[in-house]
């Protein structure tokens, strides 16, 4: 990296910082010392990537560009970012590929991590109990339209026809609809307006109620007291996260014998040397 680059890279990461901060030298350090690990990183992985013949190709780029551009509103809005961020179009898209190249180098170092036994898994959810105290639910079932009057007359179908799901499936707007107006379980204080169904007993059915989504009918088809999640409940997340961990800590393993073995040659009087000039804001 050229000494241009890394004070272009510094620039960037203390343009948002007051000017006070900026100078502290205490965080120009770790900030100096973040940019020389992501670089060594970087540049480790795109050689590994070389003997392993991993590559990402101009479709697999192209998608992922496109995916981070559709979070902007147009096409505008996203190169005004570019604009002010001062990265040219060119090197925002080696950035997603190095990225890439760097996921899939991580997957293949730490994708041969097996299943956590269950002792393990039992282990975690005891060591990390307290993660999953849940608050009062309900499992709920709704009916959502766009008009108050059809709302009314559904409410009215209800009290004749008690088949919630099925009157779901043939009014409701909401996503759920294909499920027979299946919501699942829902905290007490997740959302406001299902906070509505704690006071329902098990099998009774709301008045019509408003929202920015629409007009709602909530059907409460069971209950859960506060308490714990048991294991069962939560054993997939649990090898989730265990095996994330491990993928982690494999990854880091490979990362520090790399750069034992790698010869690094880092000037660090030069890196100390650059400052970092603030200007008053008008």
């Amino acid at each position: 990296m050229s000494t241009k680059e890394f004070a272009d890279k510094l620039a960037k990461k203390v343009k948002d910082l007051d000017a006070f901060t900026a100078k502290d030298p205490n965080q120009l350090r770790r900030l100096k010392d973040e940019i020389t690990r992501n670089f060594l990183m970087n540049s480790l992985t795109t050689d590994f990537a070389k003997t392993q013949n991993i590559i990402v190709s101009d479709l697999e780029l192209e998608k992922a560009a496109n995916e981070v551009r559709s979070g902007y509103p147009d096409d505008i809005a996203f190169r005004k970012i570019l604009a002010q961020e001062n990265i040219s179009l060119s090197q925002w898209k080696e950035d997603i590929r190095q990225n890439l190249i760097d996921k899939k180098v991580f997957e293949l170092i730490g994708g041969k991590i097996a299943k956590p036994e269950d002792s393990e898994i039992k282990k975690f959810y005891q060591d990390n109990k307290e993660k999953y105290r849940r608050k009062e639910r309900v499992y709920l079932l709704q009916i959502v339209v766009d008009d108050l009057a059809k709302a009314q007359a559904i409410k009215e179908e209800l009290a004749k026809k008690p088949n919630f799901s099925e009157i779901a499936k043939k009014y409701s707007i909401s996503p759920e609809s294909k499920v027979g107006g299946k919501v699942g379980w829902i905290e007490q204080g997740a959302v406001d307006i299902f906070d509505k169904a704690f006071q329902l007993p098990v099998g009774g059915t709301s008045q019509v109620l408003e929202s920015v989504y629409g007009f709602h009918i909530f059907k409460v088809e069971r209950k859960a007291a506060p308490g714990y999640a048991n294991l069962e409940e939560v054993k997939e997340e649990i090898i989730r996260l265990i095996i994330a961990k491990k993928e982690q800590a494999e990854f880091m393993g490979w990362l520090d014998r790399q750069i034992r073995q790698s010869r690094i040659l880092k000037n660090e009087e030069l890196i100390q040397s650059i400052s970092v000039e603030t200007r008053g804001k008008k």
